[in-house]
């Protein structure tokens, strides 16, 4: 430890802990999803609970792109090219932009085989796979989001990526609340709710993610 000052050490843990809340929230939305489908039935959850598996692996790939964007725009910041980091995530969110429209209709075409193979019953499966297109067919706002956070991340504004996912999270909850059994005059759409608070949720996230890119 005497190796590193308590500055260098404060400055990790101010990055640090913004980075475990954001990764936190990721999760969270799954899991808000399923506790609030809950009150509709068993089958509600199963429905819900089969997505995250094919989710993730659609992701995978936006995944893998955004460790590229952190370490890149951070060898950029390091070199105080500013220019160049710009230039990393226009790259990234044109690559990314492509890749979701691939992606998405890959998705939506096939999500009626790709949830079978996740093992869904026929209780579960028709609102598994209403669940599934809902969230990949809009996955664009998500992922546009977590690649502009990236950028952030490797530029040490790790708060912004913070803020957007808490964000995102409240109003999930609330559009979850709305649209699940239908309050406030809000039609009750179910499983098929929650997937368009979700989508809501990463459009409003996106959305601040890139107002947080274009200030100076």
């Amino acid at each position: 430890m005497k190796k590193y000052s308590r500055e260098n050490i404060q400055t990790v843990l101010k990055m640090a802990w913004p980075s475990v809340l954001e990764s936190f929230f990721v999760a969270l939305v799954g899991m808000v999803d399923s506790l609030m489908v809950s009150r509709v039935g068993a089958h509600a959850v199963a429905a819900v609970g089969l997505t995250t598996q094919p989710k993730f692996i659609g992701l995978a790939v936006f995944i893998a792109v955004n460790v590229s964007v952190s370490a890149l725009v951070a060898r950029r910041k390091g070199q105080k090219n500013q220019k160049g980091a710009n230039e990393v995530l226009c790259a990234a969110c044109f690559f990314v932009l492509i890749m979701s429209v691939i992606v998405s209709l890959a998705c939506v075409i096939f999500a009626d085989p790709i949830i079978r193979m996740c093992g869904s019953e026929e209780a579960s499966h028709t609102e598994a796979v209403q669940y599934f297109r809902i969230i990949m067919g809009f996955i664009i706002f998500t992922v546009i989001s977590l690649t502009v956070n990236a950028a952030q991340r490797g530029a040490g504004n790790t708060k912004i990526a913070m803020k957007t996912n808490v964000a995102a999270n409240v109003v999930n909850v609330i559009f979850n609340y709305l649209l699940i059994e239908g309050h406030f005059g809000f039609p009750a759409l179910g499983v098929s709710g929650a997937a368009i608070a979700t989508v809501i949720g990463s459009m409003v996230g996106c959305i601040m993610s890139i107002v947080a890119a274009c200030k100076k």
